[in-house]
């Protein structure tokens, strides 16, 4: 027995030593270096082994900050703007707190493709000349030429072309100074395509030959601007021209490997046999395409494939990680308790044994948790596909493009938001709006909607429990505003009370009327009450429902505690 104690003594003794190592070499890092430490090929693990170090391993305001900048950056990539641009704030707000001017310019640049996706253009806008005029006095030039392309992409969205086109040629202006060369054939490519889009052609293949030249002056295998010409020509109606320019682009794509660019060119130049009623050379270009398709498809499998070999990997990796976690946190009393630790020996494996019973009572809870937030109703997602399918019978396309993206970006949310235990509200109201754009469509406008927030209410930093007001948004819509003969109104109030913040979700349809579909209402508010229930903070005693008026709507009332 003495000799067990003494070997433990030992053990806890290496492991305080080697956490003391870990953490000086993450402490002695360059920042190049400490992101490459925390990056991954798997982004799941790089986010996992993000937040461990937030939460733990780093004791300083800058590396903390590179953090949550690398967090942003990766959620970005993944198209998860809504998150992105939270953790983004907050590398922003530690930057600016030790006034690091060079990180608080990408971090801008960064915030700013998020709110440039989310189509909130003036904010995205602002945040670019915060960060060019920081390049421009720190005399960072690809820095300043990388925040004029992006002015560029804005003012292209605004359907600004001239303004557009005077920030990218100021950018090449740079990037030609810098010998940027590579970069440089990208900034002519753009230019020439915004060319393209007023209908200026001559200018418009001015600029993709240049791209095209210093393409082949690097030997960069890169066909874009050979395929903006090619398709110049087509709209000139230059058919030869087009169909040279789209070989010549093939081959590249072909020596670059490229599948997918070299399917996008069969198909273009199928349409172009077409139009030339060459249709021997119409069934070759299909085979062709065809044939890159099984290619393009057996590729994805396999990358399906190795997605998940990674996600078992990544499963077995993850005791490794939390061990790193652990190693990571400075427990400067370890040699303290170790006396005490030894002579609670016996009672530490009674814990053990109480603490996996808690663990499997948890995920218990966590699995019921997720069954409980999966609540898309089938009857909706039929109903609005058949809406949008009746507007592509009314030939109406733009709509029907307009709603069946909008229906889409729904079904992704509502699959996300399942595997979630709490999401920022920013989040859950943008899928809301969707859900009730797209109710709209299927009642043809017979409502209206208005969501109020109060000045108060951070939406991009509050969190809650995925889904939380649909249930109720949709029983207003069905129960209230659907059955009332003129247009109704939907409103949904959020405000801050004290501690909580406070939903209310309110209709003028025709009035809560307990004896109507009392079983689908009954489990729906069952089911948000659970919810409640398991935050296991009292909030299921601060619901209610209230008819405003006999036969003149109806008032659901809810509280969080978000402390």
């Amino acid at each position: 027995m003495k000799q067990i104690i003494f070997y433990i003594f030992l053990l806890l003794v290496f492991i305080l030593f080697t956490n003391c190592e870990k953490t000086k070499k993450i402490d002695g890092f360059t920042d190049e270096e400490f992101i490459n430490f925390i990056s991954s090929d798997n982004y799941k693990e790089s986010i996992f082994r993000i937040d461990s170090l937030a939460k733990n391993g780093v004791n300083s305001t800058h590396r903390t900050g590179l953090l949550y900048l690398e967090k942003g950056s990766i959620l970005g990539s993944l198209e998860k703007d809504l998150e992105a641009k939270g953790s983004l704030t907050k590398a922003l707000m530690l930057f600016e707190k030790e006034d690091n001017k060079l990180y608080i310019a990408k971090t801008n640049m960064l915030l700013s493709d998020s709110n440039a996706f989310l189509s909130n253009l003036d904010i995205a806008r602002n945040q670019i000349n915060v960060a060019l005029e920081i390049f421009r006095e720190l005399n960072d030039k690809k820095g300043e030429a990388k925040a004029l392309n992006s002015l560029a992409h804005i003012e292209y969205l605004n359907f600004k072309f001239d303004k557009s086109i005077e920030y990218v040629i100021d950018a090449a202006a740079i990037q030609e100074e810098l010998k940027d060369t590579a970069t440089l054939s990208a900034s002519y490519n753009n230019i020439g395509y915004i060319f393209e889009q007023i209908k200026d052609f001559t200018n418009a293949k001015s600029y993709y030959k240049k791209a095209m030249q210093l393409n082949i002056d690097i030997e960069r295998l890169n066909s874009h601007p050979l395929r903006n010409l090619g398709y110049v020509s087509l709209l000139e109606n230059d058919l030869i021209k087009s169909k040279s320019l789209y070989l010549q682009a093939l081959k590249i794509e072909e020596k670059a490997g490229v599948l997918a660019n070299q399917k996008d060119i069969y198909d273009l130049l199928l349409e172009l046999s077409i139009k030339d009623m060459n249709f021997n050379n119409a069934s070759l270009y299909v085979k062709k395409r065809d044939s890159l398709n099984e290619l393009i498809t057996e590729f994805e499998n396999t990358e399906k494939i190795k997605l998940i070999q990674n996600q078992y990997n990544l499963i077995t990796k993850e005791s490794e990680l939390k061990q790193e976690k652990k190693d990571n946190q400075k427990n400067k009393i370890i040699l303290g308790i170790l006396v005490g630790l030894l002579s609670l020996l016996g009672l530490s494996l009674y814990q053990r044994n109480k603490n996996t019973k808690l663990r499997l009572d948890q995920e218990k809870l966590l699995l019921e948790q997720k069954m409980l937030r999966t609540q898309m109703n089938p009857h909706f997602i039929f109903n609005a596909l058949t809406a949008i399918q009746n507007t592509i019978f009314e030939n109406d396309p733009l709509k029907s493009s307009t709603y069946l993206s909008r229906f889409a970006k729904l079904i992704r949310q509502n699959f996300e938001f399942v595997s979630k235990k709490e999401i920022y509200l920013e989040e859950d109201l943008d899928a809301l709006k969707n859900y009730i754009a797209t109710q709209q469509l299927r009642f043809k406008n017979k409502f209206d909607y208005e969501i109020n927030l109060d000045n108060d209410v951070n939406a991009s930093l509050i969190r809650i429990p995925p889904m939380l007001l649909q249930p109720f948004v949709e029983n207003a819509i069905e129960h209230g505003l659907k059955p009332k003969k003129e247009k109704g109104m939907l409103k949904i109030n959020i405000s801050k009370q004290d501690s909580l913040v406070k939903f209310e979700v309110i209709d003028n349809g025709i009035g809560y009327n307990k004896d109507e579909n009392v079983k689908d209402r009954e489990h729906a508010i069952d089911i948000f009450l659970k919810r409640l229930k398991l935050r296991n903070q009292g909030e299921e005693k601060l619901f209610s429902i209230q008819s405003l008026n006999e036969q003149i709507g109806t008032k659901v009332i809810m509280l969080l505690n978000l402390h």
